[in-house]
C-alpha cells in the first residue's frame, strides 16, 4: 500500500510524463499496483497478520 501510495504521488509530480515508458516511474507504480493485486486485500492480509500474532501470544 505504501509503495502504491509513494508511486503515485511521484505520478503526480510527473504529470503526462510519469505514464510514459520512457520513465521508470511508470514501471514502478505498475509493480507495486500489480503487487497488492496479487498478495490479496489488504483487509486479508491484516486478518492473518492479526491471526499470527494473536496465536503468538496465547502460547
Amino acid at each position: 500500500e505504501t509503495a502504491v501510495m509513494v508511486t503515485y504521488e511521484a505520478l503526480q509530480i510527473f504529470g503526462g510524463y510519469g505514464y510514459s515508458k520512457e520513465y521508470d516511474i511508470e514501471r514502478y507504480y505498475r509493480d507495486a499496483r500489480v503487487g497488492t493485486i496479487y498478495e490479496g486485500t489488504s483487509e486479508a492480509q491484516r486478518m492473518v497478520i492479526a491471526r499470527t500474532l494473536m496465536g503468538k501470544v496465547k502460547r
